[in-house]
């Protein structure tokens, strides 16, 4: 149920694979009304067929953590005769840290029910999907040559899932931040991300993310501040592009591209493809990789995707101003929308306490100044907009 919903419990990991921690007096009182049910403690080891020294280690909170099939029994023990306070639904409430069996690194305070159905989450898995993964050995990573994602991915995780240990460290060019195997075991058990490399697994999106087109802008965003390019064109005006391309094992469109087209188009933008092979490459391993490409070109769609989606990453935000601003005239506004936008430009800058000028009212637009005059003098004769000041740069103010 959790990888359709995007909510993780505890009772949605391996209770082997998994060693979880609760404040010493919880321990101390779920064993103290166990042993009182079944009169004793060796009672209570046989009664959950597992050695006595476990009950005494818990109970005296001898370890760092236990392993969570134990207190699975203990629970479901206590929960059977009339204790719910100690079901695994409200224990999941009170974890001080959780990680996975023997060794690996700790989620401090976890966060649990963990909700990857929000923005955060969307920029996490959508992060974890392109520049990401899931090593073979179940172990999450993020890699970028660009800080200021590498950040705002650990920003989410903490966000989601609790004060999580991590490593920060250099790979070859780039950046990378290695999360805990613990991480990925939510990921696998909780959220249906498959481990391994995304060029052989061919990953489809989650889809609790496909069902919530409130979260596609998050998410669209991220994977183009991970993977796209933005081209502004040729000294003769051609070639001007927002382009993403993935690559697959198979001479085959890797079906998370398909998934993003679609999304993509929810907000009304035109693209092409996905088409290709665009490029193929022959690695030192053996295998072949095919890449397969989405582009936006159109100038309208163009600035429809940076009015709704756009870019999170500074460098590539700029790029994409620099695209628009090469186009020389700007397009024209479908008929009956034109005086939908200009309101909605100045009722922002009203509300940020701005002024409305031809100006402010171009760049928030996100259009060139000589396209607005005619708006506004038009909207002012239909009494839409009001002059407020004729001397020096004409100001103007809503008509409610």
């Amino acid at each position: 149920m959790s990888a359709k919903n995007g909510i993780v419990r505890l009772e949605d990991l391996p209770t082997k694979s998994v060693c979880v921690k609760f404040p010493d007096n919880l321990q101390k009182s779920m064993i103290k009304t166990a042993v009182n049910i079944v009169k004793g403690r060796y009672n209570l080891a046989r009664k959950l067929s597992v050695e006595p020294t476990t009950i005494y280690d818990f109970e005296k909170c001898r370890f760092k953590s236990v392993e969570l099939s134990f207190v699975k029994k203990l629970s479901d023990f206590l929960v059977k005769n009339n204790f719910e306070e100690f079901s695994l639904e409200y224990l999941e409430t009170k974890l001080t840290s959780i990680k996975t069996k023997w060794i690996g690194k700790n989620i401090f305070r976890p966060k649990f029910p963990m909700n990857f159905n929000n923005v955060e989450g969307a920029r996490l898995i959508s992060g974890i999907l392109f520049d990401g993964g899931l090593s073979s050995d179940l172990r999450p990573f993020y890699t970028n040559n660009e800080e200021f994602l590498i950040d705002n991915l650990i920003t989410s995780v903490k966000e989601i899932v609790g004060n999580i240990e991590f490593n920060k460290r250099k790979n070859r060019n780039n950046l990378q931040v290695d999360f805990p195997k613990i991480l990925g075991l939510i990921f696998i058990n909780g959220l249906g991300i498959l481990p391994g490399s995304k060029l052989f697994n061919n990953p489809s999106l989650p889809q609790f993310i496909l069902n919530n087109p409130k979260l596609y802008s998050t998410f669209l965003q991220q994977a183009f501040d991970d993977e796209a390019t933005v081209n502004v064109g040729l000294p003769n005006g051609g070639s001007k592009a927002i382009q993403l391309q993935q690559y697959n094992s198979q001479n085959g469109i890797p079906v998370r591209l398909t998934q993003l087209k679609r999304m993509i188009e929810r907000f009304e933008i035109n693209l092409s493809g996905p088409y290709g092979p665009t490029q193929i490459y022959n690695t030192k391993k053996g295998y072949t990789s095919y890449g397969f490409m989405i582009q936006i070109t159109n100038q309208p769609d163009i600035r429809k995707f940076s009015e709704t989606i756009g870019f999170s990453l500074p460098r590539k935000q700029q790029e994409l101003e620099l695209l628009l601003n090469s186009y020389k005239l700007p397009p024209r506004f479908k008929r009956g929308m034109k005086f939908d936008i200009v309101l909605k430009a100045c009722k922002e800058l009203k509300d940020n306490g701005d002024k409305i000028t031809i100006k402010s009212i171009a760049n928030k637009m996100n259009r060139k100044e000589s396209y607005v005059p005619e708006l506004v003098r038009e909207m002012a004769d239909q009494k839409k907009l009001n002059v407020k000041e004729e001397l020096g740069e004409k100001e103007f103010e809503l008509i409610e």
